[in-house]
């Protein structure tokens, strides 16, 4: 599944944008899940797409708007690693450890469904205005860096909580590290084998999709534990969570089929 997110990700960027928060590792977390944490861990992880949107929409727009030739490849890494930093602080705050609690759920997620429907097309309209150029396809640069991430999260993921004995919620957060996608922004951003303006042409079009992306990886989450908080289905868990993610993909692949048909043509 991973692989082929990623060359499908390389290959149509408003794709691309809906995979920023793809929730693999939501997934995995709860398939390493017990019945009696499934509540705790949808909490913390209802947080983590919408936090991972609004940080990769801020990598996006500082980079389309402050990457010059010279200092294009820098700033990539700089505006990663301050993602980093920033979603570390994030996830510290009270709030976000407490998680969304169980009664604002439906409404949580009913919320960020309508703002990702409403900032898409409030996206629509800008990038009609500018004419924003979006008709080359991304390479899939650093798969290797990807794929070593994605390692490293799910590492992380395993061995801290119960080594360290954190709370359930801990799991939830660590789902939600931006790794992989942090890696998938600078695939492209500080690929210097592709022309600067043709990076900004397809970060453009990746934020096309990005605002969409939060809704996907929270109906996801919040469906998923859904099912598994009965105990019957629990036990099918491998079968829910794999289920909900090629759900979860054929959407995206769908609406970003639609959003690609969508966009507006490049001005002469």
């Amino acid at each position: 599944m991973f692989a082929l997110i990623v060359a499908l990700a390389g290959r149509f960027p408003t794709a691309a944008g809906l995979m920023l928060t793809f929730p693999a590792l939501n997934g995995l977390a709860f398939i390493l899940s017990r019945q009696d944490t499934v509540g705790p861990i949808t909490a913390t992880m209802l947080w983590m797409p919408l936090l991972n949107g609004v940080l990769c929409v801020a990598y996006l727009a500082l980079f389309v708007l402050l990457a010059a030739p010279a200092t294009a490849t820098a700033l990539a890494w700089v505006l990663a690693a301050g993602v980093a930093a920033l979603w570390l602080l994030l996830v510290t705050r009270r709030r976000i450890r407490n998680g969304v609690p169980p009664q604002l759920q439906p409404a949580y997620v009913l919320t960020v469904a309508l703002c990702g429907i409403a900032l898409t097309g409030l996206w629509w309209l800008f990038a009609a205005a500018t004419g924003t150029e979006t008709g080359e396809a991304a390479k899939p640069a650093l798969t290797w860096l990807k794929t070593l991430l994605f390692a490293l999260a799910l590492w992380l993921l395993i061995v801290l909580p119960p080594r360290f004995r954190w709370k359930d919620g801990a799991s939830g957060i660590l789902s939600g590290m931006p790794l992989v996608a942090l890696a998938g922004l600078l695939s492209v951003a500080q690929d210097t084998a592709v022309d600067l303006e043709v990076r900004r042409a397809l970060l453009a079009q990746m934020m096309s999709g990005v605002w969409l992306a939060p809704a996907m990886a929270v109906g996801f989450i919040y469906s998923t534990s859904r099912l598994l908080l009965r105990p019957r289905m629990h036990h099918l868990r491998i079968a829910v969570v794999v289920g909900g993610w090629l759900l979860c993909f054929t959407a995206i692949v769908a609406i970003g089929a639609v959003l690609q048909w969508l966009a507006p043509p490049a001005a002469n």
